[in-house]
């Protein structure tokens, strides 16, 4: 099988052990962020429940914020500090209309791509003209936002940013220095236990440099390997903190990428729908068939979704009635994740077993597959007397 960036199947493992090794190794992370920053979390909820900011989540969420903010800032606080105000607002509103009109979908994207190109990849490799460090993460989430690839991380830091700016200098600095050091360990220690699935990144970036530049999805397909392993860590914590309110829910829906049919996009039969694309069974072969399969058998609907920026919109469910099930590649899953919850799904996700969309990763398109006892357990389903899991 073809490595393109990452895959749970590396260097002959399986899936199953790489879910056992992502659970251990996020008790440790777990463990690490309750030992430095266990007094910043709970005054950061209080300061969320008293200001009546959202519904409080599971402090090991607000824990994961905080290493979230530690890694993107040592990822990208040197581009941040380079980009132009105005370019910055230039970039947030095409993302903006981007979003809201998929009719000027191509010609914002040739927009975002040279002008992204120009403004958000130069580095300043000194931060000496911005003195206060709340500023300079102010200047992280407009990149962040920006960039249209970190949307909902760059609106979870903002709640931070207010909080910091009610603390005391001193204590702000505190905080800020914490999530740097959190954000340290957790690069080197993520590289030594689960960097054996990620180890084609930097050949793939390298590779497609040329390919990438002034495309609009530069800064997708060339994220580093600490963003893939937080985002796996990311994904088992908020799947173990919304679990309970998930398996409340009374409707299931389980979202899936279009790299998971087996045929192409002219040659599938799917009809679509407002929620996503039905699949109508139209090959044996095919993954998505066997998967709505499933879920008529066990009471839960799979839809097919063109983009993950498409899987949900606003004001569709009330809070907490719909459980979602997202199956993406790891670089989509904490902000999935994150935006599932602000508008009301309770969610829980499934990593694919490798990367392989026509958009992003190959010239042909790979299709896709996910480790199928993940997401029976997720749903709770019991296999069958007899039967066996497919990898």
């Amino acid at each position: 099988m073809e490595i393109i960036t990452y895959s749970l199947c590396a260097n002959d493992t399986t899936p199953e052990e790489y879910y056992n090794k992502i659970n251990c190794f996020t008790n440790e992370v777990m463990d690490k962020i309750n030992e430095t920053t266990y007094e910043i979390v709970e005054n950061y909820r209080n300061y969320i429940i008293e200001n009546g900011i959202e519904i409080p989540r599971e402090k090991a969420v607000y824990g994961f914020e905080l290493l979230m903010t530690g890694v993107l800032w040592r990822v990208y606080i040197k581009k941040a500090l380079s980009l132009n105000k105005y370019a910055g607002k230039i970039l947030s509103k095409l993302v903006y209309f981007r979003e809201k009109d998929g009719n000027t979908k191509v010609i914002v994207d040739l927009l975002r791509g040279t002008l992204g190109n120009r403004f958000l990849l130069k580095e300043n490799k000194s931060s000496k003209d911005i003195d206060n460090e709340i500023d300079k993460f102010v200047k992280l989430t407009e990149w962040l936002k920006a960039s249209g690839e970190f949307n909902q991380e760059g609106k979870r830091i903002e709640i931070w940013i207010e909080f910091l700016n009610s603390q005391s200098k001193e204590k702000s600095i505190d905080i800020i220095s914490k999530a740097r050091e959190i954000g340290k360990w957790f690069e080197i220690r993520s590289a030594q236990v689960i960097g054996c699935y990620t180890q084609n990144v930097e050949g793939f970036i390298k590779e497609n440099q040329g390919k990438l530049r002034c495309k609009e999805n530069s800064i997708f397909c060339s994220r580093e390997r600490v963003e893939y392993h937080l985002n796996m860590v990311g994904a088992e914590i908020m799947n173990r903190a919304f679990r309970e309110s998930f398996l409340k829910t009374k409707e299931k829906r389980v979202l899936l990428p279009i790299c998971m049919r087996y045929k192409s996009k002219e040659n599938c039969k799917a009809l679509k729908t407002e929620n996503g694309y039905l699949c109508t069974g139209c090959s044996c072969e095919c993954r998505v068939n066997s998967l709505t399969a499933l879920g008529k058998k066990n009471n839960f609907k799979v839809y097919i979704i063109p983009h993950a920026s498409s899987a949900f919109t606003k004001g569709e469910t009330k809070e907490g009635k719909v459980g979602i099930v997202g199956i993406a590649c790891v670089l989509n899953l904490v902000s999935g994740g994150f935006k599932a919850k602000e508008i009301g799904f309770e969610p829980q996700c499934v990593l694919l077993n490798y990367c392989g969309c026509k958009k992003h990763w190959h010239k042909n398109g790979i299709a896709t597959d996910i480790y199928l006892k993940r997401l029976m357990n997720i749903l709770s389903i019991e296999p069958k007397k007899g039967s066996y899991i497919v990898m």
